[in-house]
């Protein structure tokens, strides 16, 4: 019985996941500058910056979420960034904090194809 509420709670992420990518983001934060490529054309962001961390250390590199959600034991959160809607499933860890298990690129514009995750960390933020 408890696999299956698991399951149901896996199964309504993804489903939020997949009409994420359909959504057009919000306008992006005014941290909007923070995380822009530096000089060196270095990426803002790789996926290491972000894997397996907490919701309070992913808002301390990304500003605050556009959209968060919470279901059972999961979180859903949308950061607008420059290319894409980053999409961040967070998870309980051993000690019940909540860390980034799942990091996934969503297209900006409804239709628009789902953009490359790298891609979208590498561009960090839109300027502005």
């Amino acid at each position: 019985m408890g696999s299956n509420r698991i399951y149901r709670a896996f199964a309504a992420m993804s489903v939020l996941i997949a009409a994420s990518a359909c959504a057009t983001a919000s306008a992006p934060s005014a941290s909007g500058k923070a995380g822009a490529h530096n000089a060196a054309g270095e990426p803002a962001f790789i996926l290491a910056d972000l894997a397996d961390k907490s919701a309070d250390e992913i808002d301390g590199v990304l500003g605050a979420p556009d959209l968060v959600r919470v279901e059972g034991a999961g979180e859903f959160r949308r950061y607008a960034l420059a290319d894409c809607a980053l999409i961040i499933i967070l998870y309980p860890d051993d000690a019940g904090v909540k860390r980034a298990r799942r990091l996934e690129a969503g297209a900006l514009t409804s239709g628009a194809e789902k953009p490359d995750l790298d891609r979208c960390l590498a561009r960090g933020k839109a300027e502005g």
